[in-house]
């Protein structure tokens, strides 16, 4: 039987991500979520006015832990050699349980592809950024950050890295970033 109790809007949000990253966005669903959780679909819809509202904010929240405060963190870093140094050991020393699931919703609808895009180019000019100021050029800060960025994407698809694996790949990628570019 179900418990009269009400989760908190946060919660469910939490258990959608937590459904996302173990089953999909397929499992996104208020009848599926609440009889999970032992509750009625009151306590979902009390705080959602209905399933792409919670999918919304599902997503709100993916964009906020995945990337902004990541991003934050790091602006108020002075040196953008460290803060590329942080990010690349955030990035890639901590398997990304929610990367593809967002990527599979995002071929299947369209909420979830624009915030997919949003990140994307979030990451990417961010990446672009640090490049520059450390010395790139645009357009070769621009194709380094690309070519990083797809290191994350195909490195989230992996295991965990133990200490000294990360330690390589956080020393290959700080030598790509800080290699000057051919000149032509």
């Amino acid at each position: 039987m179900a418990r009269s109790t009400r989760l908190s809007a946060e919660r469910w949000v939490e258990i959608g991500l937590e459904t996302l990253a173990q089953q999909g966005y397929v499992a996104l669903k208020a009848d599926q979520l609440s009889r999970a959780q032992g509750m009625t679909r009151g306590s979902f819809y009390y705080h959602f006015e209905n399933v792409a509202d919670f999918h919304a904010a599902v997503i709100a929240r993916w964009k906020h832990v995945a990337t902004n405060r990541i991003i934050a963190d790091l602006q108020n870093t002075t040196d953008p050699r460290a803060a590329l140094e942080t990010l690349f050991r955030t990035a890639f020393g901590q398997p990304e349980s929610l990367e593809w699931p967002m990527r599979f919703w995002a071929q299947s609808e369209v909420l979830a592809r624009d915030a997919v895009d949003e990140i994307d180019a979030r990451r990417i000019g961010f990446l672009t950024d640090l490049l520059g100021a450390i010395g790139h050029k645009s357009p070769v800060a621009r194709r380094k950050a690309h070519l990083i960025y797809d290191c994350y994407l195909g490195s989230s698809l992996r295991r965990r890295l133990n200490a000294a694996e990360l330690d390589g790949v956080v020393t290959e990628l700080l030598m790509l970033a800080e290699r000057p570019a051919p000149q032509v």
